[in-house]
């Protein structure tokens, strides 16, 4: 099916290694009325399917191929309002892509960035998550750069715009990712149709409520595997829609928006949180879960909030852009900059895509702040295979206090990577001078409920 010829804005992190804690912080009296500034705070929307090219659902039947694109409505639909709206947080999945290529998703009246979202390759599905800022006419475009694939977009949350009246938003606290779960050496793999829940225990000395946390979910398949896993509160009716698609002999990971279901308080005073996790398709499935930041109420005005850049690539290893032009050896890291004029002093993080290309062998590639050792990763790469996944990125000031600092990690052998920009979270204009709260999980633990 032809479309019109009209991408990107990605969330998220990610990972394979060890459960741990987050790291504690010291946190000052915070005053009992500050005014709240709407725009920038996120709000969780109840997960729908907005387009399925398979059967027509949202865009006409058919595959979506080079220089065609769909436009995609995003204001005023699953509960966000038709106004007041800044970004919103999408699943794209590429269907049975029928050659290589990758889709773009960008807001609508605006040119097309020279960044990708989703790359995927012939005969393969999967997904990531992104987060889109919209047009003035309440769209965003998804369009396909090369190659070609049926075309699946979920909705699981937005950010309201200037002037919006919505009440209930929340601010990000970004942290570097540490590990929740891992199902290879806890409790075993989720089998079809099963659904494990986390549960953890959660600490704010600001005493704000948390509504969802930035996930990266990793499906690790064995020979017989494939399907897709779900992430959800856990309570109520599972959404009719995937996180993430997961093929036989492959790690494939994202990252995404995760809503929360509040079960009340310990014996320690620590809130107690969860959320579900629901495998579907044949054979069992590991599951890996790395914690990448909170959104919690704005009440207290602690927190950040997100602000839409234009879409830019910062660096290319296998041009030399922004770095130095060489695929990265085993155990390497590579530490960049964010340049100046993307950011501003009140940034804490901001909010990419990471891709992973030309790999000798089976590697992963991890993109957090580079101040202390990370056990997670961001993307899994296959050799000579591209896979993409977004991340929010802690960004400390560099040494001369003019730019910000980030560091890509490359595990195995010889890869090229690839980053792109497409937004920030800066420092709510409602947080008070010297302000903080410490925010961190603090006890956890996963358990199967039964299958629905």
């Amino acid at each position: 099916m032809k479309r019109a010829v009209a991408a990107t804005t990605t969330l998220l992190v990610s990972g394979l290694g060890a459960v741990h804690a987050g790291p504690a912080s010291a946190s000052v009296a915070l005053p009992t009325a500050v005014t709240r500034t709407a725009a920038g705070n996120y709000l969780p929307a109840a997960p729908t399917r907005l387009v399925d090219t398979r059967i027509g659902q949202g865009a006409p039947i058919g595959s979506v191929d080079t220089g065609e694109s769909v436009t995609v409505r995003a204001a005023g639909v699953a509960g966000i309002p038709a106004t007041g709206v800044r970004a919103i947080v999408v699943n794209l999945t590429a269907v049975k892509a029928h050659s290589r290529g990758w889709f773009t998703a960008f807001p609508s009246g605006t040119s097309l960035p020279a960044t990708s979202t989703l790359n995927f390759r012939a005969g393969w599905t999967g997904s990531v998550t992104a987060t889109v800022p919209v047009g003035a006419d309440g769209t965003i475009i998804v369009r396909a750069g090369a190659g070609g694939a049926d075309l699946l977009v979920d909705v699981v949350g937005w950010y309201a715009g200037t002037g919006s009246t919505q009440t209930g938003g929340t601010l990000l606290s970004p942290q570097d990712p540490y590990r929740l779960d891992d199902t290879r050496y806890n409790k075993g793999a989720l089998s079809s149709g099963s659904t494990r829940v986390e549960e953890f225990g959660f600490y704010d000395s600001a005493g704000s409520r948390l509504k969802a946390v930035v996930a990266n979910i990793t499906a690790v398949a064995g020979s017989t595997s494939s399907g897709y896993l779900t992430t959800w509160s856990g309570t109520g009716t599972r959404p009719a829609t995937s996180t993430l698609q997961y093929a036989r002999n492959e790690v494939s990971p994202n990252t995404t928006n995760v809503p929360v279901t509040y079960r009340g308080v310990d014996a320690l005073g620590n809130s107690r949180y969860s959320f579900g996790i629901t495998a579907i398709g044949a054979g069992s499935v590991d599951v890996v879960v790395d914690i990448a930041g909170f959104y919690t109420t704005a009440a207290d005005g602690v927190g950040s909030v997100f602000v839409p850049v234009t879409p830019t690539r910062l660096a290319d290893s296998r041009f030399g852009l922004g770095t130095t032009k060489a695929a990265r050896g085993t155990n390497s890291t590579t530490n960049l900059l964010v340049p100046g004029h993307l950011v501003n002093t009140r940034t804490q993080a901001f909010v990419g895509n990471l891709t992973g290309t030309r790999a000798t062998t089976g590697t992963h590639l991890t993109m957090w702040s580079g101040t202390a050792p990370t056990d997670s990763s961001t993307t899994n790469v296959a050799p000579n295979r591209e896979r993409a996944n977004g991340a929010v990125v802690v960004t400390p000031r560099n040494d001369d206090n003019t730019r910000l600092r980030y560091s890509v990690y490359n595990r195995y052998a010889s890869c090229d990577f690839i980053v792109d920009m497409t937004g920030r979270f800066d420092t709510s204009p409602d947080q008070p001078a010297g302000a903080f709260s410490s925010k961190r999980i603090v006890s956890h633990k996963s358990y199967p409920i039964p299958t629905r």
